[in-house]
């Protein structure tokens, strides 16, 4: 039987999503603690992988087990109340057999976000801080260059030997509220770092050290990555769409 489920994380003590060998994976705290209250061992498949310190307000998972169960609610307490504080399970549902978390997804969303205003400790966990002014239209301008289907070889870090480095950006929105800004990403898949590197390059655009002319050379035929990445803190795994 399979069972699918959404779980809400703030990842600045992980090393990101993915199961790793030193356990300090989002999906680490998660299996050991459904293996333990299932009695049996618990493989969990995500959506996709997050990168350490990235947080998800909706990232999506499934698991397989052998037996029915009986109350799904029970469990979702009971996994709460023993995850970390940072890790909370907010839904879980049986599913048929053949739906897969990754290969089910049609579309993701993620949301970035900056923070212009004063230093606020706080702030420093959960937005890319920015010092110096934001054009916000060209803000803007800059983003509808990422929108479309593009080769995005130059946006992120999977490795050239792999198939291939095309995807679709459906839509990116940005909306500014006094000193914060938000940025939502819609597409049909992100690769690593690819959000991070887009929002970099507009960044570049808004803080007038680049031109839209620049950013159009980020699709050329050479391979040269980019090396404007924002911080993970600011990005946040919004949620994963199925139909």
């Amino acid at each position: 039987m399979r069972y699918f489920g959404i779980v809400s994380y703030f990842g600045m003590n992980y090393v990101g999503w993915q199961a790793q060998a030193n356990k300090k994976g989002v999906e680490d705290k998660i299996e050991k603690i459904l293996s333990h209250i299932l009695n049996t061992k618990i493989n969990i498949i995500g959506s996709g992988r997050t990168d350490k310190g990235v947080h998800a307000y909706n990232q999506t998972f499934h698991f397989d087990i052998n037996k029915e169960i009986k109350d799904i609610d029970h469990l979702i307490y009971a996994t709460n109340r023993l995850l970390p504080d940072d890790i909370k399970i907010k839904s879980l549902k049986k599913v048929d057999d053949e739906f897969h978390a990754r290969f089910s997804a049609i579309k993701k969303e993620y949301i970035y976000k900056i923070y212009l205003g004063k230093d606020i400790p706080f702030n420093y966990l959960t937005y890319m801080i920015v010092h110096v002014p934001v054009d916000i239209k060209l803000l803007k301008e800059a983003s509808k260059v990422f929108i479309g289907k593009h080769n995005f070889k130059n946006l992120t870090s999977k490795e050239i030997d792999e198939k291939n480095f095309v995807r679709e950006i459906y839509s990116i929105d940005i909306k500014k509220d006094k000193d914060e800004i938000t940025i939502k990403l819609i597409g049909n898949g992100f690769m690593r770092y690819m959000v991070r590197y887009i929002v970099g390059e507009m960044l570049e655009v808004a803080t007038k050290r680049k031109t839209i002319k620049d950013l159009n050379k980020l699709f050329s035929k050479e391979r040269c990555i980019t090396n404007h990445k924002t911080p993970a803190e600011g990005l946040y795994l919004s949620k994963v769409y199925y139909e």
